[in-house]
């Protein structure tokens, strides 16, 4: 009876070994870790995913591994704050890409259904946190580990033969494709690692750090997502690498994560000492990045080879919550960094908002006459560095969260208050002085030459600009400002342009009158001929009373009493010629 019933107990046990939680339901499940888990079965499982959860998976590709298989990465959630999770750096750790995909799975499972994982609300998590799964960094190194040879062109058999002692079973192959330990690669004290002068199935740590390919790509990746934490799963022996050369506060933070993290998997913390291996991904994060980092290694040890696919349900088990806490952490993590990172941008904009209120002194307060209403020397430059600074500011603000956004704004519309006054200032005297120097123009034609069609266009372009220009000093801050530039600016063309309308009017009706004779209209050119001599005598009167507004033009003057004469001699002899056809008749 005795034997029977520990008998009983040790079945429950080993059923029990292969029980393990999981959200997803088995008629639903696309990931199978009960298998060996192949990289062609994976890339199939990523884009199942997606298609089952369209809104919360996304899929991309990172780059590309020695021999061309495609790198891919995987997220899950919505939220600002990132965490990376990777397997398989380690070829014949591909138990970590089943850990990694089965991970994915049961996650999306428990956001749709609203459902927690041990404790955890995998909802409000990943609402607030995006994790990034790279399931498999080694894809080449994988496929030779579980396919051998016949994965790979024959022309490198013979090479990847050599690299593996001689030996075609690959179950020990740890490397990538090209015989580099990836997990030697990372540029993190890589010269003090020890390695094999030559490509190998372990340990090679390559010519120079961070030079193949699968590291390259995962290097560029995390620059681009830029992880608050990162998980790096390894096999084998149930302990978690956290600490590479922390000190003070950071390692405080850390071993606090990685105290939680033990617990959580009952794994025991390594504690490397002064002088750590480096070389790792986790290494280089934690001591490139200055964030937790934490290479767990699932399953109980095994030398030269993958675990055991009965290893799986014990790591499932015990890893099933760490990506949802270092996803949770990660956000507190990320609030922070933004709470600390608005609060220097805050000071930036502070120091800003005082420097631009300078800005006031030229297009303002120093403007007292017409003598000032010029562009400072020093106007462009503090408007330019003004400017370039709030766009600079504008851009790292853009990537806050909405509420932290909000709280700056209200420095941006002070800096703008004085950055726009000073560009319609600085445009408003700029098209006053293009103004006057147009203006300048046509009273130079007008001195040298006479009134023709290409005069004419000249008023009517110079009437223009005094259009627009008066709407762009009307934009010009401060009434005093504004007075002083219509003074300046507005006032003199404007007399101009009425001076020389008047010249124009007697020119174009002359011009009517020399038409209607030539057509026999005598009556109606006597009739004009009277209203020539009316604007004749206004603009002689209004240049007399006022010459430095309306100025008299002798060459105009002359060619318009010239043209009115000749008109007079048509029309007398028109006149005449009328009279003898009466008495003829």
């Amino acid at each position: 009876m005795q034997k029977l019933k520990i008998s009983v107990i040790a079945l429950l046990l080993v059923v029990s070994s292969f029980s393990f939680i999981t959200v997803a339901e088995a008629k639903e499940a696309i990931v199978n870790p009960h298998k060996v888990y192949t990289y062609k079965q994976m890339v199939k499982d990523i884009y199942a995913l997606k298609k089952a959860y369209p809104e919360l998976i996304n899929v991309k590709t990172i780059g590309k591994s020695e021999y061309g298989r495609k790198i891919y990465a995987v997220s899950i959630g919505t939220g600002n704050a990132n965490l990376f999770v990777n397997g398989s750096h380690h070829a014949r750790e591909w138990m970590t890409t089943s850990l990694n995909m089965y991970m994915l799975e049961n996650y999306a499972a428990a956001y749709k259904k609203k459902k927690k994982i041990n404790g955890y609300d995998t909802k409000k998590i990943l609402n607030s946190t995006t994790i990034w799964f790279v399931p498999m960094v080694n894809p080449d190194g994988v496929t030779l580990q579980q396919s051998g040879l016949k994965a790979f062109p024959k022309n490198k058999h013979k090479s990847l033969t050599k690299m593996n002692n001689g030996s075609k079973n690959f179950n020990r192959w740890k490397a990538n494709g090209k015989g580099v330990d990836l997990n030697r690669q990372y540029n993190a004290g890589w010269e003090a690692i020890n390695s094999p002068k030559n490509p190998s199935y372990k340990n090679y740590k390559g010519k120079a750090p961070e030079t193949a390919a699968e590291t390259k790509a995962i290097l560029k990746f995390v620059d681009e997502i830029n992880p608050e934490m990162a998980v790096s799963y390894h096999s084998t022996g149930r302990i978690l690498f956290w600490n590479y050369k922390q000190t003070g506060k950071i390692y405080k933070r850390d071993y606090k994560y990685a105290k939680q993290i033990g617990k959580m998997t009952g794994y025991s913390l390594v504690f490397p000492g002064k002088n750590p291996s480096g070389g790792g991904f986790t290494d280089w994060f934690i001591s490139a990045k200055k964030r937790p980092g934490f290479t767990p290694e699932i399953s109980r040890a095994y030398y030269e080879t993958s675990p055991p696919l009965s290893e799986f349900p014990g790591a499932w088990r015990e890893n099933q919550a760490v990506g949802l806490y270092t996803a949770q952490e990660s956000s507190k993590l990320y609030l922070a960094r933004m709470n600390a990172e608005t609060a220097k941008l805050e000071k930036k904009l502070i120091n800003l908002y005082s420097k631009s209120k300078k800005l006031n002194t030229y297009y303002y307060a120093n403007i007292k006459t017409q003598s000032n209403l010029k562009i400072d020397k020093n106007l462009p430059s503090l408007y330019n560095s003004v400017t370039k600074e709030a766009k600079t500011l504008r851009k790292q603000i853009a990537v806050l969260p909405a509420k932290n956004q909000k709280k700056l704004s209200g420095y941006f519309d002070k800096v703008n208050y004085y950055t726009k006054n000073s560009k319609l200032f600085m445009d408003g005297i700029q098209s006053g002085e293009n103004l006057l120097a147009a203006n300048k123009q046509l009273d130079y034609a007008l001195t040298i030459g006479k009134i023709d069609s290409s005069l004419i266009n000249k008023h009517k372009s110079l009437a223009n600009s005094k259009s627009k220009t008066e709407k762009v000093i009307k934009n010009m801050n401060r009434q005093r400002v504004r007075s002083l530039a219509t003074s300046k600016y507005i006032l003199p063309v404007r007399y101009s342009l009425e001076n020389t309308q008047l010249d124009i009017d007697r020119y174009t009706l002359s011009l009517s009158i020399e038409e209607l004779i030539q057509n026999g209209n005598i009556d109606e050119a006597a009739t004009s001929l009277k209203q020539l001599e009316e604007m004749e005598l206004k603009s002689l009167i209004l240049k007399e009373k006022d010459p430095n507004k309306f100025k008299m033009y002798p060459k105009v003057e002359e060619q318009l009493q010239q043209m009115k004469q000749s008109i007079l001699e048509k029309l007398n002899n028109a006149q005449e010629t009328e009279v003898e056809n009466i008495q003829e008749e």
